[in-house]
């Protein structure tokens, strides 16, 4: 699992960071992959899938983070066109159109260029 840390404010100088962070994670990272897969096959295109997950801690949240790439036959995978954060407490999936259409637009990209 990794863990990504992001401070607010920080442009440079000295920094010291001591975490203790205790949560119960409801939804695990196999299962928050699982739900992204599930989502981008039926909403997105059948050629997409969830990859592993990054833990992201923010003020009020855990969310998994995770990568959503394409693949194509011939070639097998192509690469990662977007990703999709899902609460690792309630399951919840951050999505939006513009997400969506976003990753739409970097898959049409990546195909094209891979035909090319």
């Amino acid at each position: 699992m990794t863990v990504a840390f992001r401070p607010r404010d920080l442009e440079r100088g000295q920094v010291q960071v001591d975490i203790r962070i205790q949560a119960n994670l409801n939804v695990s990272a196999f299962v928050a992959r699982h739900k992204v897969t599930g989502y981008v096959v039926d909403n997105i295109s059948d050629h997409m899938a969830g990859d592993e997950p990054t833990l992201v801690v923010e003020v009020d949240r855990f969310l998994w983070r995770a990568p959503v790439f394409v693949a194509v036959l011939p070639q097998g995978r192509l690469g990662q066109v977007g990703t999709i954060d899902v609460d690792a407490q309630n399951g919840q999936m951050y999505v939006t159109a513009r997400l969506i259409e976003d990753i739409r637009r970097n898959a049409q990209a990546l195909v094209d260029h891979s035909a090319a």
